[in-house]
């Protein structure tokens, strides 16, 4: 087990267990797996596209900006999205949860540095018990998929207020496609009270993300190095797409 030093105490870094996968992997809609052998380090697939079809996202679409300007709100939005993760948490919800920052060339020749909203609530989680049917997303996404994205925002909301730092002007949410967000950073899971490092390296000195984590009384986080794939329902042959720009 690998333990990360932070000012705020450590994070020990263990492997999700299978149980721990097989849950997991029921709420995605096209599942994913465990690569043998792994591709550079990661050892699982996410499987974002099956065929023609794609998992969605939620997009909190952004003013645009130039590309420097993008840059550094596709590294802020990280932390906050980390900080965030690591309130929600306290929800109580059962289900998945990915905020990921993307970064968009439009065709203006300026650039979109937003958050995409990857949610799979867990059928007998509270965020389905507990909430009535909301129509914003739940017939898209899942029955508690609205509740879960209204109570990120709020903790995204409150993770910038505690920071100090200006938000960026959001204008939008809307419903797009994987592909859609051209590079994603795809870095962190939240899963019922667990947060999972989907990364390939945990770049551990170089991110603050692990500070950030400790602050909120995050002590152990799950590493499940992945990348998101493409399969085939034919021959279930696996393809991965490009990896997003880092943050």
């Amino acid at each position: 087990m690998t333990s990360i030093s932070t000012p705020h105490g450590a994070v020990a870094i263990e492997p999700p267990s299978p149980v721990f996968l097989r849950n997991l992997r029921a709420l995605l809609p096209f599942g994913a797996c465990q690569l043998k052998p792994a591709e550079n380090t990661a050892r699982y697939g996410i499987a974002m596209q099956c065929d023609e079809a794609e998992v969605c996202c939620i997009k909190q679409e952004p003013l645009e900006c130039g590309r420097e300007d993008a840059s550094r709100w596709l590294e802020i939005q990280h932390w906050m999205c980390v900080e965030a993760l690591a309130r929600y948490r306290g929800e109580g919800f059962s289900g998945a949860y990915i905020p990921a920052p993307y970064l968009r060339l439009r065709h203006s020749g300026l650039w979109e540095a937003g958050i995409s909203h990857f949610i799979f609530p867990a059928p007998a989680g509270i965020e389905v018990q507990e909430f009535p049917f909301d129509a914003a997303y739940d017939g898209q996404f899942g029955h508690g998929a609205t509740t879960m994205l209204k109570r990120f925002l709020f903790h995204f909301k409150e993770a910038f207020l505690s920071s100090g730092l200006t938000s960026p002007q959001y204008f939008s949410l809307n419903v797009r496609t994987r592909l859609h967000l051209q590079s994603l950073a795809m870095y962190f899971l939240g899963f019922g009270p667990h947060i999972v490092c989907l990364r390939e390296n945990l770049r551990t000195e170089e991110d603050p993300a692990w500070a950030l984590l400790a602050s909120r009384g995050v002590k152990t986080v799950y590493h499940m190095p992945s990348v998101p794939m493409a399969i085939q329902s034919s021959d279930l042959t696996v393809t991965k797409f490009a990896p997003p720009s880092p943050a």
